[in-house]
């Protein structure tokens, strides 16, 4: 969608978009679903999908006639009842004109003023940005490089002038004026749940696969965890096993690591047997052609400010259903359940140990712990540093500088909240003077900055009570619009490829906000994912047997190994790194006020010398060598 409203009414049109509507001051292009028209005069066009409605008694989501949808549509504040990705331009007989989303703002809208003319596309490829030297915003930059997702936040681009809507956010825009409305957020309590909602979740879980999926064939991106496999499972109750396929890539980063993700592999294979389902395999080898497939992204990549090895992974597995379709088919994934159901720590991670998954597990429910509603009332009342779960995780990070609690209740709650969303760490005070990359000054204007635009509200309203529901509303502007994520759908819209990420589901989404922290969050001994897994046991024919041992990769069992070390140090990427690293050019995007330049130039330095670097330095250069190779416009 590219939006172009011009003072002087002198349009340049783009010739590789159909042109939707266009009067004196207004010109539409783009690839609509639909449109419509009121009485009042009123214009409405669709880009994007609409998956269906919920029914509010039954939970089921009911795929509608877009008549029948667009009551909904009309009115920003009525998104909520709709499933699906979209975007909807309104445009009066005036020539006003209003943008909103989906209610989790799956597709981004970014906006630009230049010469007179207020530009808004759902592609900044599509923007004056893409011809020019913008000058760089620091605090995008600064996000994309310190942050995990590696990708500015949701209201945030890499460039100063060019700017993106907000989830809930409302653009309106006319000859003289550019608003933003901003619909508040109202947070769920937490709830004391019972067996009955369990078969709730089950039920809500069940229809969200089923409305998605399709009669003619359905595609999962498998891996061996609970949540593409639990895909797997629903689809094959919903639709048998001759319309459901599965594709997991295997992982070949570098020839002295071989295939990293076997255990991965060779369990997806059995659950896949156990379905008879067909199982493909689409080669992630990243041995050779790194400039190949870096020229294949690059547009999309830089159009969209994605910089993840990630998503290299997701334009492959793409590329490769691409290939394969015999017929219409969607193409499932189960990105994000690990946030929605257990803030993230559920990859048997937290704490390694080498004989016992279980004690892995729970160590990842400690870890939960420390950032949900029990610990946060510990920390409001002075009783935090008694807890034990917390001096473990204390004594475990001795070299991690942590910020001291400050004094009342909204400063502390804003600490808690920037120390999930904006901290490399992920522990309760973890420190903004940990990320070195960032300069003093630098560290101090994007903590402000970052707590100002996203956290302000969250401070004055988070309680224990309603915690959950704040973070699950808060990943959409931080982790889940990230470039680990949000390549999912962009690489199969790609490849004219329709995305289904299920657990980004508004009944999911509200079961898991108001889900009390004694169903897996928390010191109990139900399992992560709790809900999940106790459907796949009792609801639907699920392999649990076959959940057992290493869970995917090599540092399963070896701690020490680095996917991206081996990307960095071995493999194709590293020549290219190397050179980029070598020119030095992208320096210039990076304020010397915002960015330690002694540091990154130490970092340098050591690359390449050859020094296989782990830990922080990885990961900073990592960041560093993806967004500078990606490339920024104007580079």
């Amino acid at each position: 969608m590219k939006l172009t409203i011009s003072h002087k009414g002198n349009f340049k049109r783009d010739e590789s978009i159909d042109s939707l509507y266009t009067s004196r001051e207004i010109l539409l292009e783009g690839n609509a679903s639909c449109c419509w028209k009121l009485d009042s005069g009123d214009v409405y066009y669709l880009f994007g999908e609409v998956f269906g409605i919920r029914d509010s008694n039954t939970n089921e989501l009911s795929r509608r006639s877009i008549n029948i949808s667009q009551e909904y549509l009309q009115d920003p504040r009525k998104v909520s009842d709709l499933e699906g990705r979209f975007v909807v331009v309104k445009i009066t007989e005036d020539d006003k004109c209003s943008i909103w989303t989906d209610q989790f703002g799956r597709i981004d809208v970014y906006w630009q003023e230049h010469e007179g003319q207020t530009i808004a596309s759902t592609e900044m490829k599509c923007l004056p940005v893409a011809n020019s030297a913008p000058e760089a915003n620091m605090v995008g930059i600064a996000h994309a490089l310190v942050v995990y997702g590696s990708r500015p936040a949701k209201m945030d681009t890499l460039y100063k002038d060019v700017m993106r809507l907000g989830v809930g956010e409302v653009l309106n825009i006319s000859r003289d004026n550019i608003t933003i409305d901003e619909e508040n957020f109202q947070p769920l309590q937490i709830e004391e749940y019972t067996e009955s909602d369990l078969h709730k979740y089950s039920d809500i879980f069940i229809e969200t696969i089923r409305a998605r999926g399709s009669h003619e064939g359905n595609v999962v991106y498998l891996s061996s965890g609970w949540d593409s496999t639990s895909i797997l499972a629903v689809l094959v109750h919903c639709f048998g096993n001759k319309k459901v396929r599965a594709v997991i890539g295997r992982m070949r980063y570098s020839e002295r690591a071989g295939v990293i993700n076997q255990f991965e592999i060779d369990r997806a294979q059995a659950i896949a047997d156990y379905y008879n389902v067909p199982l493909e395999i689409c080669e992630l080898d990243y041995r050779n052609g790194a400039p190949e497939i870096l020229d294949e992204v690059r547009t999309l990549f830089r159009s969209q400010q994605f910089a993840n090895l990630t998503g290299f992974n997701h334009w492959k597995l793409a590329k490769h259903v691409a290939r394969t379709a015999s017929c219409d088919e969607v193409v499932f994934a189960g990105e994000i359940s690990d946030g929605a159901h257990n803030l993230g720590f559920s990859q048997y991670v937290s704490i390694f140990h080498p004989s016992s998954i279980d004690f892995r597990e729970y160590s990842d429910k400690m870890a939960s712990h420390l950032f949900g509603p029990t610990f946060l009332k510990d920390i409001l009342e002075d009783k935090h540093e008694a807890n034990p779960v917390w001096q473990i995780y204390r004594n475990r990070n001795v070299s991690v500088r942590f910020d001291m609690p400050l004094q009342g209740k909204k400063g502390r709650i804003e600490q808690f909240l920037a120390s999930f969303f904006l901290s490399q760490g992920r522990l309760p005070f973890y420190s903004i003077e940990n990320s070195r990359m960032l300069s003093a000054q630098g560290q101090r204007d994007y903590s402000e900055s970052m707590k100002g635009k996203y956290l302000k509200d969250a401070a004055n309203s988070v309680s224990p009570d309603n915690l959950y529901s704040w973070y699950l509303h808060l990943y959409h502007s931080f982790h889940w619009q990230g470039a680990t994520v949000a390549t999912l759908e962009h690489t199969l819209e790609a490849h004219k490829l329709t995305c289904a990420l299920p657990f980004i589901d508004s009944k999911i989404l509200e079961y898991l906000a108001k889900m009390p922290e004694s169903w897996g969050r928390g010191l109990d001994f139900k399992p992560t994912k709790y809900p999940l897994k106790w459907m796949l046991k009792n609801r639907i024919k699920y392999p649990i047997e076959l959940q057992t041992g290493p869970h995917s990769y090599i540092y399963d069992i070896d701690p020490s190994f680095s996917h991206i070390g081996e990307i960095m140090h071995n493999s194709s990427f590293t020549k290219v790194f190397k050179n980029i690293i070598k020119e030095k050019s992208y320096i210039n995007n990076f304020s010397e006020e915002w960015f330690c330049h002694e540091y990154i130039a130490g970092i340098e330095n050591k690359y390449l010398s050859g020094d296989e670097m782990r830990g922080d330095e990885l990961n900073d250069l990592a960041s560093l060598s993806m967004l500078s190779t990606i490339g920024m416009y104007g580079d």
